[in-house]
């Protein structure tokens, strides 16, 4: 299963040059899935090891060119949007962020999206509105330029909108929406109980909210390793699942599996849908759905459901180089940490926290190595030092900062202020700790070949505790 969703999803992301062959690979697919279909019919038990192979084969290419057909006919429709004049209702699909003097944001016109940069007043009205309202716009639809298709089709944005002016009136949106963007404004507020940088790393702890953080923040988190930590993944799925255990394990069986849904939707919404998000909550839902069964899933099994579900559904989602981050940190998470716990010397707690930082960078490493141009070995020294601090913080984060929030929304007078700056004191001081190590990572990070020697080095202490476990059978 995880093999089959690996080549869905490569075969899915190889398919933008594809993009006028969309309808011949459907075609293709469709005559393929029938030869396979008439081959197992004619089977016989005489050649079952040779068809079993042919099988496997057949079904691979079936794949391949799924995810081909798939990722064309997706591409193909962001090239052909509607432009031209629009004056009506929007939808606001991004929460719009101030950048470089204007605003960008994100609106839905006519179910298209356009990316907006915006200045003076209508910057001023789209400044204060959140994900999920609709509001009216007038302006312009333009084509998107060729250098940002690639970088932004994930984001299903079509084109650019020339905003020229934005009403003050505005709709809340779905409930759901109204619901996530309420919890945003109270965890914001706690949020502001703390110094502005801590402040906006906490937002991106708990629920990927990194709009506030200053470059140079981002900058040491990427170059000390540290930047998934501000992704929210499966680590803030379980952690939301722990604090709403107690009342899911309240609720009748027959209840339980549809609440857990709800509340990994409602996660959803609340973090904005990021694909790691996604495929966190898809891989949690598929845990919840077995045990609701009776079943136990294997976590590669569910990895694999989890890509080839989201990359059927949303074939854009292979052009996102966060949901190939995700997949490859669990994948390395599911393969290559439980070979290097058994190798790795040391107190139990030492070689599974070593054998899980060391898992999840290796899984990443091409895809960093490809983008970035980075792949920091002192990302297994900042990682051990700041993921069990920064674990803390998301598991008390979203209940601790819900309560500062309602009490600071109460009462604004000096007393409340005073009590709900001594409920985030503890919160503030673990995330300061994650980003003074973010910061020392940066610092004392080796660079080009030393970096490679330093990885050499490690891959060799692997491979000789490796081969003492051997000799030790």
């Amino acid at each position: 299963m995880l093999a089959l969703a690996i080549v869905l999803l490569v075969s899915t992301r190889l398919s933008g040059t594809l993009a006028n062959m969309g309808n011949f690979m459907v075609g293709i697919c469709v005559v393929v899935l029938m030869l396979l279909i008439r081959h197992r019919q004619r089977k016989t038990a005489a050649i079952a090891g040779c068809s079993t192979v042919v099988d496997v084969v057949v079904l691979f290419v079936v794949v391949v060119m799924l995810g081909a057909g798939l990722g064309a006919h997706s591409w193909q429709q962001l090239r052909a949007p509607q432009l031209g004049s629009f004056q009506g209702v929007a939808k606001v699909m991004e929460d719009p962020q101030w950048r470089n003097g204007g605003v960008q944001t994100v609106l839905q016109l006519d179910g298209e999206r356009f990316i907006v940069y915006a200045y003076g007043l209508p910057a001023r009205r789209l400044s204060n509105r959140k994900s999920g309202e609709v509001l009216w716009v007038s302006g312009d639809r333009l084509r998107l330029e060729t250098s940002k298709q690639n970088r932004l089709s994930y984001r299903h944005i079509v084109g650019t909108f020339a905003v020229l002016e934005v009403s003050d009136r505005f709709g809340n949106g779905a409930v759901l929406y109204v619901s996530a963007n309420n919890i945003r404004t109270a965890l914001a507020r706690s949020a502001a109980a703390m110094p502005r940088d801590e402040g906006a790393l906490f937002m991106g702890l708990i629920i990927g909210d990194d709009r506030q953080q200053p470059a140079s923040m981002i900058t040491a988190f990427r170059k000390s390793g540290l930047s998934h930590l501000t992704a929210v993944s499966g680590q803030n799925v379980a952690f939301l699942l722990t604090v709403m255990a107690p009342l899911l394990m309240r609720a009748r069986s027959s209840w339980r599996l549809g609440l857990t849904m709800f509340v990994l939707l409602w996660f959803t919404v609340v973090t904005r849908g990021e694909p790691s998000v996604l495929r966190a909550a898809m891989m949690a839902g598929f845990v919840a759905l077995g045990s609701a069964r009776g079943r136990d899933t294997p976590g590669r099994r569910m990895l694999g459901l989890a890509i080839i579900v989201l990359i059927v559904c949303d074939p854009l989602l292979a052009w996102s180089v966060g949901f190939w981050m995700s997949s490859s940190a669990t994948f390395g998470l599911l393969v290559i940490t439980p070979q290097l716990a058994q190798v790795i010397p040391g107190p139990t707690w030492f070689s599974t926290a070593l054998s899980t930082t060391m898992g999840a960078q290796l899984g990443v490493m091409p895809i960093t190595a490809i983008i970035f141009h980075s792949a920091p070995v002192i990302a297994l020294v900042t990682n051990l030092l700041a993921v069990p601090i920064a674990g803390a913080v998301m598991l008390v984060g979203i209940p601790l900062g819900m309560l500062a929030g309602i009490l600071s929304q109460i009462s604004g007078g000096l007393l409340m202020s005073t009590v709900v700056a001594s409920l985030m004191w503890p919160v503030q001081i673990a995330v300061r700790w994650v980003w003074w190590v973010a910061v020392l990572g940066e610092r004392i990070r080796m660079h080009g070949t030393v970096n490679a020697i330093a990885w050499c080095i490690v891959a060799m202490l692997v491979i000789s505790a490796r081969i003492s476990a051997w000799r030790s059978i």
